[in-house]
């Protein structure tokens, strides 16, 4: 078993943000997935308390570039190795339920505070990412929700799902659907399949001609657990500046004519880049949602 390291420390809310953000980009640079943050207020202080945890003891350059590049060298901290246990479960207790549109995202410690209205998500992370609290993800709900009177898709795919909450999301607004939940690890995909079954999710086969969510793993649209199920009328990429522009040929080949294309998980700066590459490809952009540093953009394919 691993052990986990934890690099903790007291912050301004802007330093912890912007520390988000850049483990964010650290993670993309090295095409890994980044370190758990959490953050939290603490009663009569003015700094919040930052911890960062870490699956595996990370190589001894991460951190200082990590100090260097945060503008943190003279950060007073600890980095030490902790007990093992689900830190992404632990610190989603931390986190308050979130809203999004019509959307009421929350962990099983908060379920007394479902509401009656409006569509719940009870997601719970495990030891997937996308738990509904980011902003990539309350952003992509958010246009889920704004595109359930102008679009009906018959076949949606939610790309890099994560704990399957985006998938989860499209499934309640458009009950009658093929949805497919992809991500390329298999632990995300046994997190996705929980939740499914939490929120009461029809689940079904790749390719079986019914409504509700498939679950498939796999590294890339070229992967024949696609083959059944695609071209896509709706596709929802919540994943990398990079991957998003690795993947913009296979995301629009995809992608049915007419088809609304979704793409998250890209900072506010990064927009330009993410955007040329699929201008190029000949899709049209509809609109974004801005959440902080972090952007959701829609477009089209003609």
């Amino acid at each position: 078993m691993s052990e986990i390291w934890c690099l903790k420390g007291e912050l301004t809310l802007e330093r912890a943000e912007a520390l988000e953000a850049l483990l964010e980009v650290m993670g993309e640079e090295r095409g890994a997935f980044p370190p758990t943050l959490s953050y939290f207020e603490q009663p009569g202080q003015p700094l919040w308390m930052v911890e960062i945890f870490f699956a595996e003891k990370p190589d001894d350059r991460f951190v200082p570039e990590l100090l260097e590049r945060a503008d943190l060298t003279n950060w007073q901290h600890d980095f030490a190795a902790v007990e093992n246990k689900d830190w992404v479960s632990e610190s989603q207790k931390l986190l308050s339920p979130v809203e999004a549109g019509r959307f009421f995202v929350f962990g099983a410690h908060d379920k007394d505070k479902a509401r009656r209205e409006g569509i719940n998500l009870q997601v719970d992370a495990g030891q997937a990412f996308g738990t509904g609290k980011h902003e990539t993800t309350a952003a992509c709900l958010e246009v889920i929700d704004s595109l359930a009177n102008e679009i009906t898709p018959h076949k949606i795919l939610d790309l890099g799902t994560g704990s399957g909450v985006l998938a989860l999301g499209a499934h309640k607004v458009w009950a009658n659907a093929h949805v497919v939940a992809s991500d390329i690890d298999p632990i995300a995909i046994v997190v996705a399949d929980e939740n499914i079954e939490i929120n009461a999710g029809v689940s079904r086969k790749p390719g079986e001609n019914k409504a509700g969510i498939a679950t498939v793993v796999a590294a890339g649209l070229d992967d024949p657990a696609f083959k059944g199920d695609s071209p896509f009328d709706l596709i929802v990429a919540n994943i990398l500046a990079g991957p998003l522009i690795d993947l913009s040929a296979d995301i629009t080949d995809a992608l049915a004519a007419g088809g609304t294309l979704v793409l998250s998980g890209l900072l506010v700066t990064q927009k330009k880049e993410v955007l040329d590459a699929y201008k190029a490809r000949g899709l049209v952009t509809l609109g974004r949602v801005e959440k902080g540093e972090w952007l959701a953009l829609t477009l089209r394919k003609p």
